[in-house]
Protein backbone atom coordinates (compact mmCIF):
# COMPACT_ATOMS: atom_id res chain seq x y z
CA UNK A 1 0.00 0.00 0.00
CA UNK A 2 2.67 2.61 1.03
CA UNK A 3 4.57 1.27 -2.21
CA UNK A 4 1.73 2.44 -4.27
CA UNK A 5 1.43 6.03 -2.63
CA UNK A 6 5.21 5.98 -3.48
CA UNK A 7 4.43 5.79 -6.62
CA UNK A 8 1.05 7.56 -6.89
CA UNK A 9 3.22 10.65 -4.79
CA UNK A 10 5.66 10.08 -7.87
CA UNK A 11 3.59 10.46 -10.71
CA UNK A 12 2.01 13.43 -9.34
CA UNK A 13 5.36 15.53 -9.45
CA UNK A 14 6.09 14.21 -12.96
CA UNK A 15 2.72 15.65 -13.75
CA UNK A 16 3.47 18.86 -12.02
CA UNK A 17 6.88 18.98 -13.46
CA UNK A 18 5.49 18.42 -16.91
CA UNK A 19 3.24 21.26 -16.78
CA UNK A 20 5.49 23.62 -14.98
CA UNK A 21 7.80 22.72 -17.93
CA UNK A 22 4.97 23.49 -20.71
CA UNK A 23 4.42 27.07 -18.90
CA UNK A 24 7.52 27.83 -18.59
CA UNK A 25 7.70 26.64 -22.27
CA UNK A 26 5.36 29.60 -23.19
CA UNK A 27 6.25 32.20 -21.12
CA UNK A 28 9.90 31.95 -22.84
CA UNK A 29 8.61 32.09 -26.24
CA UNK A 30 6.47 34.71 -25.52
CA UNK A 31 9.35 36.92 -24.53
CA UNK A 32 10.83 36.21 -26.92
CA UNK A 33 8.25 37.26 -29.44
CA UNK A 34 7.97 40.53 -26.99
CA UNK A 35 11.89 41.02 -27.76
CA UNK A 36 10.95 40.94 -31.02
CA UNK A 37 7.47 42.98 -31.27
CA UNK A 38 8.95 46.01 -29.10
CA UNK A 39 8.32 47.74 -32.53
CA UNK A 40 4.90 46.29 -32.89
CA UNK A 41 3.78 47.59 -29.38
CA UNK A 42 3.59 50.77 -31.40
CA UNK A 43 2.31 49.64 -34.58
CA UNK A 44 0.46 46.13 -36.12
CA UNK A 45 2.53 44.12 -38.55
CA UNK A 46 0.68 45.66 -41.04
CA UNK A 47 1.37 48.87 -40.00
CA UNK A 48 5.53 48.11 -40.20
CA UNK A 49 4.93 46.16 -43.27
CA UNK A 50 3.23 49.77 -44.93
CA UNK A 51 6.16 51.79 -43.41
CA UNK A 52 8.45 49.68 -44.88
CA UNK A 53 6.86 50.66 -48.39
CA UNK A 54 7.06 53.72 -48.32
CA UNK A 55 10.77 53.74 -46.95
CA UNK A 56 12.19 51.59 -49.70
CA UNK A 57 10.43 54.37 -52.12
CA UNK A 58 13.46 56.12 -51.89
CA UNK A 59 17.20 54.72 -51.96
CA UNK A 60 18.23 56.70 -48.26
CA UNK A 61 15.09 54.77 -46.91
CA UNK A 62 16.14 50.77 -48.18
CA UNK A 63 18.55 50.44 -45.07
CA UNK A 64 15.39 51.52 -42.61
CA UNK A 65 13.22 49.17 -44.64
CA UNK A 66 14.85 46.37 -45.03
CA UNK A 67 15.40 46.04 -41.71
CA UNK A 68 11.52 46.77 -40.72
CA UNK A 69 10.75 43.79 -43.66
CA UNK A 70 12.67 41.64 -41.58
CA UNK A 71 11.04 42.62 -37.98
CA UNK A 72 7.68 41.56 -39.76
CA UNK A 73 9.56 38.44 -40.66
CA UNK A 74 10.78 37.31 -37.65
CA UNK A 75 7.86 38.45 -35.41
CA UNK A 76 5.72 36.04 -37.49
CA UNK A 77 8.32 33.41 -37.19
CA UNK A 78 8.68 33.28 -33.65
CA UNK A 79 4.57 33.59 -32.99
CA UNK A 80 4.42 30.60 -35.23
CA UNK A 81 6.16 28.99 -32.68
CA UNK A 82 3.98 30.60 -29.82
CA UNK A 83 1.16 29.28 -31.86
CA UNK A 84 2.28 25.63 -32.13
CA UNK A 85 3.10 25.49 -27.87
CA UNK A 86 0.16 26.85 -27.15
CA UNK A 87 -2.01 24.03 -29.86
CA UNK A 88 -0.14 21.51 -28.35
CA UNK A 89 -0.94 22.44 -25.02
CA UNK A 90 -4.72 22.89 -25.58
CA UNK A 91 -4.98 19.81 -27.28
CA UNK A 92 -3.16 18.18 -24.25
CA UNK A 93 -5.51 20.01 -21.99
CA UNK A 94 -8.61 18.78 -23.72
CA UNK A 95 -7.64 15.38 -23.31
CA UNK A 96 -6.93 15.66 -19.58
CA UNK A 97 -9.98 17.23 -18.84
CA UNK A 98 -12.21 14.38 -20.52
CA UNK A 99 -13.51 17.00 -23.00
CA UNK A 100 -11.75 14.69 -26.32
CA UNK A 101 -14.60 15.20 -28.52
CA UNK A 102 -14.46 19.01 -28.43
CA UNK A 103 -10.71 19.04 -28.76
CA UNK A 104 -11.52 16.68 -31.82
CA UNK A 105 -13.71 19.61 -32.98
CA UNK A 106 -11.82 22.15 -32.95
CA UNK A 107 -8.99 20.79 -34.30
CA UNK A 108 -10.58 19.48 -37.62
CA UNK A 109 -11.52 23.06 -38.07
CA UNK A 110 -8.84 25.03 -37.50
CA UNK A 111 -7.33 22.27 -40.41
CA UNK A 112 -9.90 23.45 -42.03
CA UNK A 113 -9.62 26.89 -41.98
CA UNK A 114 -6.24 27.31 -42.10
CA UNK A 115 -4.05 27.46 -45.47
CA UNK A 116 -1.51 24.52 -46.24
CA UNK A 117 -0.87 24.04 -42.53
CA UNK A 118 0.85 20.76 -43.49
CA UNK A 119 3.69 23.04 -44.08
CA UNK A 120 4.14 24.84 -40.90
CA UNK A 121 7.04 22.85 -38.72
CA UNK A 122 5.32 20.64 -35.80
CA UNK A 123 1.89 20.59 -37.27
CA UNK A 124 1.84 17.32 -38.53
CA UNK A 125 3.53 16.39 -34.98
CA UNK A 126 0.74 17.55 -33.17
CA UNK A 127 -1.85 16.61 -35.09
CA UNK A 128 -0.63 12.75 -35.56
CA UNK A 129 -0.02 12.80 -31.62
CA UNK A 130 -3.70 13.92 -30.82
CA UNK A 131 -4.55 11.05 -33.61
CA UNK A 132 -2.97 8.12 -32.07
CA UNK A 133 -4.50 8.51 -28.62
CA UNK A 134 -8.14 9.75 -29.86
CA UNK A 135 -8.26 8.12 -33.41
CA UNK A 136 -11.73 6.58 -33.61
CA UNK A 137 -13.25 10.08 -32.23
CA UNK A 138 -10.72 12.03 -34.19
CA UNK A 139 -12.56 9.83 -37.52
CA UNK A 140 -16.18 10.19 -36.27
CA UNK A 141 -15.92 13.94 -35.72
CA UNK A 142 -14.32 13.78 -39.31
CA UNK A 143 -17.05 12.57 -40.66
CA UNK A 144 -19.49 14.27 -38.97
CA UNK A 145 -17.53 18.06 -39.90
CA UNK A 146 -17.31 16.78 -43.65
CA UNK A 147 -19.98 18.67 -45.79
CA UNK A 148 -22.24 16.61 -47.24
CA UNK A 149 -25.53 16.34 -49.46
CA UNK A 150 -27.23 12.99 -49.30
CA UNK A 151 -23.91 12.01 -51.41
CA UNK A 152 -21.99 8.90 -49.65
CA UNK A 153 -18.53 8.68 -49.34
CA UNK A 154 -16.55 6.47 -51.83
CA UNK A 155 -13.78 5.15 -51.05
CA UNK A 156 -10.86 6.71 -52.47
CA UNK A 157 -10.65 5.31 -56.04
CA UNK A 158 -7.87 3.05 -57.58
CA UNK A 159 -6.55 4.96 -60.53
CA UNK A 160 -6.35 2.76 -63.76
CA UNK A 161 -2.68 2.94 -65.32
CA UNK A 162 -1.65 3.16 -68.65
CA UNK A 163 -0.09 0.31 -71.30
CA UNK A 164 3.76 1.30 -71.69
CA UNK A 165 3.94 -1.25 -74.29
CA UNK A 166 1.19 0.01 -76.08
CA UNK A 167 2.19 4.02 -75.01
CA UNK A 168 5.53 3.20 -76.53
CA UNK A 169 4.34 1.53 -79.86
CA UNK A 170 2.25 4.27 -80.36
CA UNK A 171 4.36 7.05 -80.15
CA UNK A 172 6.97 5.60 -81.74
CA UNK A 173 7.40 6.66 -85.54
CA UNK A 174 8.90 4.24 -87.11
CA UNK A 175 7.10 1.01 -87.55
CA UNK A 176 3.03 2.54 -88.70
CA UNK A 177 2.43 -1.22 -88.82
CA UNK A 178 2.69 -1.71 -84.92
CA UNK A 179 1.06 2.08 -84.53
CA UNK A 180 -1.89 0.70 -86.26
CA UNK A 181 -2.05 -2.82 -84.38
CA UNK A 182 -1.56 -1.17 -80.78
CA UNK A 183 -4.52 1.45 -81.78
CA UNK A 184 -6.65 -1.35 -83.17
CA UNK A 185 -5.53 -2.73 -79.62
CA UNK A 186 -6.99 0.44 -77.39
CA UNK A 187 -10.37 0.14 -79.57
CA UNK A 188 -10.87 -3.43 -78.78
CA UNK A 189 -10.35 -2.43 -75.07
CA UNK A 190 -12.56 0.24 -74.98
CA UNK A 191 -15.33 -2.26 -76.38
CA UNK A 192 -18.77 -3.31 -74.60
CA UNK A 193 -17.39 -6.89 -74.32
CA UNK A 194 -14.43 -5.37 -71.93
CA UNK A 195 -14.30 -5.13 -68.49
CA UNK A 196 -14.11 -1.77 -66.90
CA UNK A 197 -10.07 -2.84 -65.39
CA UNK A 198 -9.75 -2.86 -69.74
CA UNK A 199 -11.39 0.36 -70.77
CA UNK A 200 -9.54 2.20 -67.58
CA UNK A 201 -6.36 1.28 -68.94
CA UNK A 202 -7.12 1.86 -72.46
CA UNK A 203 -8.37 5.32 -71.69
CA UNK A 204 -5.29 6.26 -69.94
CA UNK A 205 -2.86 4.64 -72.31
CA UNK A 206 -5.08 6.64 -75.02
CA UNK A 207 -4.68 10.45 -72.67
CA UNK A 208 -0.75 9.49 -72.69
CA UNK A 209 -0.91 8.68 -76.45
CA UNK A 210 -2.44 11.58 -77.56
CA UNK A 211 0.51 13.57 -78.81
CA UNK A 212 1.09 10.98 -81.69
CA UNK A 213 -0.62 11.52 -85.19
CA UNK A 214 -3.44 9.33 -85.82
CA UNK A 215 -6.90 9.08 -86.94
CA UNK A 216 -8.87 10.40 -83.89
CA UNK A 217 -12.51 9.94 -85.30
CA UNK A 218 -12.64 5.69 -84.65
CA UNK A 219 -12.09 6.27 -81.00
CA UNK A 220 -14.19 9.33 -79.92
CA UNK A 221 -17.94 7.44 -80.24
CA UNK A 222 -16.27 4.87 -78.17
CA UNK A 223 -14.72 7.01 -75.88
CA UNK A 224 -18.05 8.97 -75.44
CA UNK A 225 -19.81 5.90 -74.48
CA UNK A 226 -18.01 5.52 -71.45
CA UNK A 227 -19.62 8.60 -69.72
CA UNK A 228 -22.13 6.18 -68.79
CA UNK A 229 -19.78 3.81 -67.01
CA UNK A 230 -20.16 2.84 -63.26
CA UNK A 231 -16.85 3.07 -62.71
CA UNK A 232 -15.74 6.71 -61.54
CA UNK A 233 -12.26 6.10 -62.67
CA UNK A 234 -13.56 5.40 -66.39
CA UNK A 235 -15.84 8.62 -66.48
CA UNK A 236 -13.35 10.93 -64.89
CA UNK A 237 -10.36 9.25 -67.93
CA UNK A 238 -13.03 9.54 -70.13
CA UNK A 239 -13.26 13.77 -69.50
CA UNK A 240 -9.48 13.81 -69.51
CA UNK A 241 -9.39 12.50 -73.18
CA UNK A 242 -11.93 13.93 -74.59
CA UNK A 243 -10.15 17.41 -75.75
CA UNK A 244 -7.84 15.43 -77.74
CA UNK A 245 -10.32 13.71 -79.45
CA UNK A 246 -11.22 16.71 -81.17
CA UNK A 247 -15.12 16.69 -79.33
CA UNK A 248 -16.96 19.90 -79.44
CA UNK A 249 -19.26 22.18 -78.00
CA UNK A 250 -22.00 19.53 -80.10
CA UNK A 251 -20.98 17.03 -77.30
CA UNK A 252 -21.61 19.48 -74.66
CA UNK A 253 -25.15 17.84 -73.11
CA UNK A 254 -23.17 14.35 -72.63
CA UNK A 255 -20.94 16.37 -70.33
CA UNK A 256 -22.64 18.35 -68.32
CA UNK A 257 -25.09 16.23 -66.55
CA UNK A 258 -21.40 15.07 -64.93
CA UNK A 259 -21.73 18.03 -63.17
CA UNK A 260 -23.92 16.35 -60.54
CA UNK A 261 -21.97 12.97 -60.58
CA UNK A 262 -22.09 11.48 -57.55
CA UNK A 263 -18.05 11.29 -57.56
CA UNK A 264 -15.95 14.28 -56.86
CA UNK A 265 -13.06 12.59 -58.90
CA UNK A 266 -15.29 13.15 -62.04
CA UNK A 267 -17.07 16.22 -61.23
CA UNK A 268 -13.69 17.48 -60.36
CA UNK A 269 -12.65 17.08 -64.27
CA UNK A 270 -16.04 18.79 -65.70
CA UNK A 271 -15.41 22.08 -65.50
CA UNK A 272 -11.85 21.56 -67.68
CA UNK A 273 -14.22 19.33 -70.12
CA UNK A 274 -16.70 22.33 -70.48
CA UNK A 275 -14.29 25.25 -71.54
CA UNK A 276 -12.05 22.95 -73.35
CA UNK A 277 -15.20 21.79 -75.43
CA UNK A 278 -17.59 24.66 -75.47
CA UNK A 279 -14.65 27.24 -76.23
CA UNK A 280 -16.86 30.02 -75.40
CA UNK A 281 -20.40 28.76 -76.97
CA UNK A 282 -23.61 28.08 -75.65
CA UNK A 283 -23.23 30.05 -72.33
CA UNK A 284 -26.59 29.58 -71.65
CA UNK A 285 -25.73 25.88 -70.97
CA UNK A 286 -22.19 26.14 -69.57
CA UNK A 287 -22.58 28.56 -67.25
CA UNK A 288 -25.06 26.64 -65.31
CA UNK A 289 -23.06 23.71 -64.95
CA UNK A 290 -19.87 25.84 -63.56
CA UNK A 291 -21.75 27.69 -61.39
CA UNK A 292 -22.89 24.25 -59.82
CA UNK A 293 -19.70 23.16 -59.57
CA UNK A 294 -18.45 26.28 -58.25
CA UNK A 295 -20.54 26.31 -55.24
CA UNK A 296 -19.85 22.36 -55.04
CA UNK A 297 -19.68 20.41 -51.22
CA UNK A 298 -15.99 19.71 -52.52
CA UNK A 299 -13.84 22.41 -52.08
CA UNK A 300 -11.19 20.18 -54.43
CA UNK A 301 -14.04 20.00 -57.19
CA UNK A 302 -14.12 23.82 -56.62
CA UNK A 303 -10.92 24.71 -56.83
CA UNK A 304 -9.98 22.69 -60.17
CA UNK A 305 -12.94 24.21 -61.71
CA UNK A 306 -11.90 27.85 -60.81
CA UNK A 307 -8.29 26.83 -62.50
CA UNK A 308 -9.65 25.26 -65.77
CA UNK A 309 -11.59 28.64 -66.15
CA UNK A 310 -9.24 31.06 -68.49
CA UNK A 311 -12.05 33.65 -69.37
CA UNK A 312 -14.11 31.92 -71.63
CA UNK A 313 -17.99 32.43 -69.81
CA UNK A 314 -18.88 35.68 -68.38
CA UNK A 315 -22.39 36.82 -67.41
CA UNK A 316 -23.39 39.36 -64.33
CA UNK A 317 -24.74 36.25 -62.29
CA UNK A 318 -21.36 34.23 -62.68
CA UNK A 319 -19.10 37.45 -62.71
CA UNK A 320 -20.82 37.48 -59.00
CA UNK A 321 -20.00 34.09 -57.96
CA UNK A 322 -16.63 34.60 -58.96
CA UNK A 323 -16.30 37.98 -57.42
CA UNK A 324 -17.64 36.23 -54.43
CA UNK A 325 -15.08 33.56 -54.16
CA UNK A 326 -11.99 36.26 -54.80
CA UNK A 327 -13.17 37.12 -51.57
CA UNK A 328 -12.70 33.60 -49.86
CA UNK A 329 -9.04 33.24 -48.83
CA UNK A 330 -9.05 29.68 -49.81
CA UNK A 331 -9.57 30.32 -53.44
CA UNK A 332 -8.22 34.16 -53.90
CA UNK A 333 -5.33 33.74 -55.56
CA UNK A 334 -6.73 31.45 -58.30
CA UNK A 335 -9.95 33.23 -58.70
CA UNK A 336 -7.80 36.52 -59.52
CA UNK A 337 -5.09 34.33 -61.12
CA UNK A 338 -7.49 31.98 -63.71
CA UNK A 339 -10.97 33.85 -63.61
CA UNK A 340 -10.93 37.33 -63.10
CA UNK A 341 -8.22 38.66 -64.70
CA UNK A 342 -8.79 36.32 -67.87
CA UNK A 343 -11.87 37.62 -68.65
CA UNK A 344 -12.28 38.71 -72.44
CA UNK A 345 -14.90 40.95 -71.24
CA UNK A 346 -14.69 42.41 -67.75
CA UNK A 347 -17.91 43.91 -66.26
CA UNK A 348 -17.62 47.12 -64.44
CA UNK A 349 -18.06 44.73 -60.88
CA UNK A 350 -15.15 42.46 -62.31
CA UNK A 351 -13.00 45.55 -62.76
CA UNK A 352 -14.12 47.09 -59.59
CA UNK A 353 -13.09 43.85 -58.10
CA UNK A 354 -9.25 43.71 -59.88
CA UNK A 355 -8.36 47.61 -58.58
CA UNK A 356 -9.51 46.71 -55.38
CA UNK A 357 -6.78 43.94 -55.83
CA UNK A 358 -3.79 46.17 -56.92
CA UNK A 359 -3.76 47.79 -53.10
CA UNK A 360 -3.05 44.07 -51.80
CA UNK A 361 0.88 43.58 -50.98
CA UNK A 362 1.32 40.33 -52.91
CA UNK A 363 2.31 40.81 -56.39
CA UNK A 364 1.51 37.68 -57.10
CA UNK A 365 -1.98 38.70 -56.84
CA UNK A 366 -1.85 42.57 -57.76
CA UNK A 367 0.57 42.37 -60.50
CA UNK A 368 -2.21 39.73 -62.18
CA UNK A 369 -5.28 42.50 -61.66
CA UNK A 370 -2.86 45.18 -63.42
CA UNK A 371 -2.27 42.58 -66.43
CA UNK A 372 -5.56 41.96 -66.46
CA UNK A 373 -6.91 45.54 -66.75
CA UNK A 374 -4.88 45.99 -69.56
CA UNK A 375 -7.36 43.93 -72.03
CA UNK A 376 -11.13 43.27 -72.50
CA UNK A 377 -12.51 46.28 -69.98
CA UNK A 378 -15.64 46.96 -71.36
CA UNK A 379 -16.64 50.78 -71.99
CA UNK A 380 -18.70 51.18 -69.29
CA UNK A 381 -16.01 50.12 -66.60
CA UNK A 382 -13.35 52.86 -68.17
CA UNK A 383 -13.57 55.60 -66.18
CA UNK A 384 -13.08 52.91 -63.00
CA UNK A 385 -9.96 51.21 -64.34
CA UNK A 386 -8.73 54.86 -64.72
CA UNK A 387 -9.60 56.27 -61.49
CA UNK A 388 -8.50 52.93 -59.94
CA UNK A 389 -4.82 53.03 -61.62
CA UNK A 390 -4.33 56.81 -61.10
CA UNK A 391 -4.64 55.94 -57.10
CA UNK A 392 -2.46 52.89 -57.06
CA UNK A 393 0.20 53.95 -59.32
CA UNK A 394 2.03 56.75 -57.24
CA UNK A 395 2.18 54.01 -54.47
CA UNK A 396 2.91 51.28 -56.55
CA UNK A 397 6.67 49.55 -55.73
CA UNK A 398 6.68 46.34 -57.50
CA UNK A 399 7.85 46.80 -61.09
CA UNK A 400 6.01 44.14 -62.76
CA UNK A 401 2.55 45.29 -61.07
CA UNK A 402 3.32 49.31 -62.11
CA UNK A 403 4.03 48.44 -65.65
CA UNK A 404 1.27 46.72 -66.22
CA UNK A 405 -0.61 49.34 -64.21
CA UNK A 406 1.21 52.05 -67.49
CA UNK A 407 0.02 49.51 -69.85
CA UNK A 408 -3.14 49.39 -68.43
CA UNK A 409 -3.68 52.82 -68.53
CA UNK A 410 -2.41 53.66 -71.60
CA UNK A 411 -5.61 51.95 -72.53
CA UNK A 412 -8.23 53.72 -70.54
CA UNK A 413 -6.58 57.34 -70.23
CA UNK A 414 -8.35 60.23 -70.61
CA UNK A 415 -7.58 64.19 -70.08
CA UNK A 416 -7.60 63.56 -66.12
CA UNK A 417 -4.54 61.24 -66.21
CA UNK A 418 -2.24 64.11 -68.14
CA UNK A 419 -1.86 65.95 -64.68
CA UNK A 420 -0.67 62.40 -62.77
CA UNK A 421 1.46 61.83 -66.38
CA UNK A 422 3.35 64.65 -66.47
CA UNK A 423 4.33 65.13 -62.93
CA UNK A 424 5.96 61.35 -63.92
CA UNK A 425 8.05 62.92 -67.02
CA UNK A 426 9.20 65.48 -64.88
CA UNK A 427 10.12 63.96 -61.39
CA UNK A 428 13.67 62.91 -60.99
CA UNK A 429 12.66 60.53 -58.82
CA UNK A 430 10.85 58.20 -61.31
CA UNK A 431 13.50 55.99 -63.68
CA UNK A 432 13.89 56.75 -67.61
CA UNK A 433 11.80 53.75 -68.26
CA UNK A 434 8.40 55.24 -66.24
CA UNK A 435 8.92 58.40 -67.79
CA UNK A 436 8.76 56.85 -71.39
CA UNK A 437 5.82 55.20 -70.45
CA UNK A 438 4.22 58.10 -69.06
CA UNK A 439 5.35 59.73 -72.22
CA UNK A 440 4.25 57.40 -74.57
CA UNK A 441 0.40 57.60 -73.10
CA UNK A 442 0.65 61.89 -73.36
CA UNK A 443 1.52 61.38 -77.02
CA UNK A 444 -1.85 59.09 -77.15
CA UNK A 445 -3.95 61.89 -75.18
CA UNK A 446 -2.34 64.49 -77.81
CA UNK A 447 -3.32 62.59 -80.79
CA UNK A 448 -6.97 62.30 -79.48
CA UNK A 449 -7.10 66.22 -79.73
Amino acid sequence: MNCEKVLHKRREQRSMFIRRCGTILIVLLSLCVAGLCSEAKKESLREIYDRAEKLAETPEGMDEAIAKYRSVVEIHRANDKVFLAALRKLLRGYSESGRIEEGARFLVALNQDMRNPATMKGWQEIVSEFASKHRDVLNKVVAEMEPSSGRQREPKPKRAAPSKELVDAILQRKDKALREESLKRLREMLSPESSDADKGSALATLRAALTAKFDRAPFKPLVLEQLKSKDADVRALTLSCLPGLEASASDLDLVIPLAEDPSPQVRMGVGSALIQLGKGEQKEKVIPALMKLLKDEDYKVIERTIRSMWGQYFSPEFDALLIELSRNQRYHHNAIYFCLSTMRTKSPAVCRRLVEVLDEPDWNDSGRAAWGLTYGVSEEARSIVEDGLLKALPEETNAYTRKNEFRALRKVATEKSRSYLKSVVGSEMETEEYRKLAREILADLDRKQ
